[in-house]
């Protein structure tokens, strides 16, 4: 499930209160990457893509899907019985934009993430840039995927600090492997954004930002969780499909914006309010 979203935990230790802030997060839910920026720059035909982890058959030694959403590269052939690729990756894998405007102190980077089966330890790229032009990104960090098995999910979580962002309105992460470094597979299960500390920020943009969905995805109503002064008509909701067309619009209301006319599918909704706005991305079913 994709979030875009203000999640405030706070964690009490002997009587002193502290909070952690998630900003963004990623889980490749039904496979889905349609959001990120995928680039295949050496034009192989081989790039990032969302799909399940890879496993083999154990019958057949057939590559076949496992069962954790991922985005994933591989410099093997899928469709072919894993047959190594004739030339090396250098694929890219560049983010949706990331709001860090509202938020101080550390920012963290949180990739969850393995080398696919019967690979090897390998280095992932971790690049950041406050614009989506790949030639503006800067290497922040190297960072070892390790594995130490064969076949076993070896999903970890690496941290990296990219607190330099605090504050930024557009953020965005780029993930790449070493050009012309053989691999079988890199496969990301989660990615996340969190921070220590908020910005002093106008109240009205800060209690926009904690809008969310009830639940996504969605079945017949779309219900939201928002502040309470945002619970009025003045409160306005528009749908866009995937191409960018509206669908369907209403004021809010607090038992929900009926979506069953819906196919199943991918969709954008914007929340707006005195000019403030809030766009969540959900999952109609």
């Amino acid at each position: 499930m994709k979030k875009n979203l203000l999640l405030l935990v706070f964690i009490i230790f002997t009587g002193i209160s502290s909070a952690q802030y998630t900003i963004w997060e990623d889980d490749f839910d039904d496979s889905d990457a349609s959001d990120w920026t995928l680039l295949d720059r050496d034009g192989n035909g081989s790039n990032w893509i969302g799909r399940k982890n890879i496993q083999l058959d154990a019958n057949t030694g057939a590559i076949v899907d496992g069962t954790i959403d991922v985005l994933g590269t591989y410099n093997i052939d899928l469709t072919n019985g894993g047959s190594s690729l004739p030339t090396t990756e250098d694929n890219l894998a560049v983010s949706p934009v990331i709001d860090v405007s509202f938020y101080s102190g550390k920012i963290a980077l949180i990739i969850n993430a393995q080398t696919s089966i019967y690979d090897s330890s390998q280095d992932l790229l971790i690049y950041g840039s406050t614009s989506p032009d790949p030639a503006a990104f800067t290497l922040l960090k190297t960072i070892t995927i390790e594995r130490n098995t064969i076949e076993d999910a070896e999903f970890k979580d690496y941290t990296i600090d990219i607190s330099q962002y605090a504050g930024k309105p557009a953020v965005y992460i780029a993930l790449g492997n070493k050009p012309n470094i053989p691999f079988i597979g890199y496969e990301i299960n989660k990615i996340s954004v969190s921070a220590e500390a908020l910005l002093g920020v106008d109240d009205v943009a800060l209690k926009a930002s904690l809008c969310t969905l009830k639940q996504n995805p969605v079945n017949d109503y779309l219900q939201l969780e928002i502040a309470e002064e945002f619970q009025t008509e003045e409160t306005k909701l528009t749908i866009y499909n995937t191409n960018g067309l509206i669908v369907k619009e209403s004021s809010f209301k607090p038992e929900g914006l009926s979506v069953e006319d819906l196919s199943q599918g991918i969709y954008f909704l914007t929340v707006t309010n005195n000019g403030v706005s809030k766009k969540i991305k959900f999952l109609k079913k």
